[in-house]
Order: structure tokens, then C-alpha cells, then sequence
């Protein structure tokens, strides 16, 4: 075995988006998941006021391409913020 460090297994992301309300976007939001390898295991999208609040959790992902798909989902055309992080 390699000292190499690597994201666990078992490890799920949470992502958590702040965007405009929109059936649109949330499909575009969800997109880049399977692209990634990701494994969406949740989702939850509560909306208010024309913003919406979509958390997203996965598996399958390692560390790098947790942060990939950050900034991807950042770049998004309505998206105000974009946070991540595991549990």
C-alpha cells in the first residue's frame, strides 16, 4: 500500500447551493453528478422569495473531484454560492 492519501470509501459529500428559483437550474444543477461519478444518495431543494437552497449528498467521490465539481457547480450561471464538505 502506497502513503498516498485518499478520500475513504464510505465517505458521503453534502454540496449545498444557494440559486435562483428555477426548474432549470436545478436540472443543470444536478447534471454535473453523474459526469463526476457521483452517486446522489439525497437530495432536498426548499425554496423562498425566487432563491432556492438545493443540498445534494453523494457518494463515490474522491477528494479531488469533490472540489472539481465545486467549482463546476459554482460556475453556473445563477448560482450565488456553492459550499461542500463531508460527513
Amino acid at each position: 500500500m502506497s502513503g498516498e492519501k485518499r478520500s475513504l470509501p464510505g465517505r458521503r459529500w453534502v454540496f449545498v447551493l444557494e440559486m435562483a428559483a428555477g426548474a432549470d437550474l436545478l436540472l443543470r444543477a444536478l447534471a454535473p453528478f453523474p459526469v463526476q461519478g457521483a452517486e446522489v444518495t439525497r437530495v432536498d431543494l426548499q425554496t423562498a422569495d425566487g432563491l432556492a437552497r438545493l443540498e445534494v449528498e453523494t457518494d463515490g467521490l474522491a477528494s479531488q473531484r469533490a472540489e472539481h465539481l465545486r467549482a463546476r457547480l459554482q460556475g453556473l450561471a445563477g448560482v450565488r454560492s456553492v459550499a461542500c464538505g463531508w460527513r
